[in-house]
């Protein structure tokens, strides 16, 4: 265990805080995910703790770090949420919180791999604002057939909400400027669909069949209920349990799914700050969680 400059406590002590911060119970359950609890926090504090004597000279040299520190902490955000949906027996929600996580970390690293101009990152705040703008078209398109007392309502939140996001634009604007990057004004491209991201980044693969079957969860197609409707009306409770317990195992390679993707964005993180001493904690962290992926995956394999 690392010791000394950065003063990471010893794995008991993260998965205690870790379960006291949640109000979650010591169960048989936790104990099995407790690596997966100490990597995903003390990849955290790697990072946390590297940063302190670089703050100076990174804001100086790459001031965009702190923003995107900010979309780091919140993907790590959504894996607490994953490994507590998990191990408290929600495993559904687990499924889509990973969900999230991946993208989350997605975003973060096609930003990352962007050269310092800055552009990925001001494409993304330019989609957003877009987005944001076309919802307000659609919104007031849609309430032509209300009563007049109604539609006064809608229209005063809809231009409510558009003068609040003109006011944000113009900020965030004047921020990156001050910062030397190109406004949402001038972004040169279109903030790629999550599909073209996965693609930049070499992992389309991992679209096609990780973030697909996550995205079948979130959307709540048919998949589980035929699976279920199938299985039941066979009449066999053996293969319904199994049926069950596969399941569980999916939610569970999902969520380290999850947790190694943070870890890759966190990884990415210290490459692009120069973060040299989190680094090997961070690579520490990715191969645990990359070989316990490769088992819970293997034994899912030999289910079927």
């Amino acid at each position: 265990m690392k010791s000394g400059k950065t003063h990471i406590p010893d794995r008991n002590t993260l998965c205690t805080e870790f379960l006291q911060r949640h109000g979650i119970l010591s169960t048989p359950l936790v104990q099995r995910e407790l690596s997966a609890i100490y990597w995903a926090v003390r990849t955290k504090l790697e990072v946390d703790h590297d940063l302190v004597d670089r703050v100076k000279t990174l804001n100086q040299a790459d001031p965009v770090w702190a923003l995107l520190r900010s979309m780091l902490d919140r993907t790590f955000e959504y894996v607490e949420g994953a490994i507590c949906a998990y191990v408290t027996g929600s495993t559904a929600a687990s499924e889509i919180i990973s969900r999230t996580v991946i993208e989350s970390a997605i975003n973060l690293l096609f930003v990352l791999v962007d050269s310092r101009d800055g552009s990925h990152f001001t494409q993304y705040l330019s989609h957003y604002f877009s987005n944001e703008e076309k919802e307000i078209d659609r919104w007031l398109n849609l309430i032509g057939d209300l009563d007049s007392d109604t539609k006064r309502v809608h229209q005063l939140k809809a231009i409510q909400k558009r003068t609040t996001l003109i006011s944000l634009k113009k900020y965030i604007d004047q921020a990156l400027a001050e910062l030397k990057l190109p406004t949402t004004e001038q972004a040169a491209k279109k903030w790629p669909n999550i599909a073209e991201r996965f693609k930049f980044l070499g992992l389309e693969l991992d679209y096609r069949t990780v973030y697909a079957a996550l995205c079948s969860q979130t959307h709540n197609d048919a998949e589980d209920l035929l699976n279920y409707f199938i299985v039941a009306s066979l009449g066999d409770q053996k293969l319904l349990d199994k049926m069950g317990l596969e399941t569980v195992n999916f939610s569970r390679l999902m969520m380290y799914t999850g947790i190694k993707y943070y870890i890759s964005a966190a990884g990415g993180y210290a490459v692009r700050f120069e973060l040299n001493d989190a680094l090997n904690g961070i690579s520490q962290g990715r191969n645990v969680i990359l070989k316990e992926s490769e088992r819970i995956a293997n034994e899912l394999d030999s289910a079927t």
